[in-house]
């Protein structure tokens, strides 16, 4: 987290000065003089969306505790599908208070120029926390295990096949 109060979003007060400060140099003659915005994270569900299926996201931490569940069903699948890593972290008011809100439920790291390091291994660590074990995790609820009306439908097909090898082969 401390990466990403880095590139926390401005504020309207931080805004305000930007903008007072670009206003005094074009009042006082040098001309339009624009600032450049910093770089900042991107919130919410659908911004991180695009952001990943256009292949700009390096990072997408999404909250854990978000209610209903269905606008953080898909990101996981959604990431690991274009090859970006996503942590899971405990509460949307955490995220909430990088970009100046109450509650948000994604949040993405851009490719910034600085911090590449620490961005590289904050992306290696959440790569082999949870993209690695995607297929694992999302077993892990039903286990695999088919119920028994399905094993005998299976061992029957199995001991059909196995009976006309048989008269098959003589």
């Amino acid at each position: 987290m401390k990466i990403a109060q880095k590139y926390r979003s401005e504020t309207k007060k931080e805004k305000k000065q930007r903008w007072l400060a670009q206003a005094e140099k074009k009042a006082s003659g040098k001309g339009a003089v624009f600032t450049v915005r910093p770089p900042v994270l991107s919130a919410e569900v659908n911004i991180v969306t695009t952001l990943v299926e256009n292949k700009k996201a390096q990072l997408v931490v999404i909250a854990h505790d978000v209610d209903p569940i269905e606008p953080v069903v898909f990101p996981p699948a959604l990431c690991s599908k274009m090859g970006v890593s996503y942590p899971i972290i405990k509460g949307k008011a955490r995220l909430g208070r990088l970009v100046h809100r109450k509650t948000c439920i994604t949040i993405a790291f851009k490719q910034f120029k600085e911090d590449k390091g620490a961005l590289a291994k904050l992306v290696e660590a959440s790569w082999t926390n949870y993209n690695n074990r995607y297929h694992e995790i999302c077993g892990y609820c039903r286990g695999h295990v088919l119920g028994p009306q399905s094993m005998a439908c299976i061992a029957k097909l199995e001991k059909a096949k196995t009976k006309e090898q048989a008269t098959k082969l003589g």
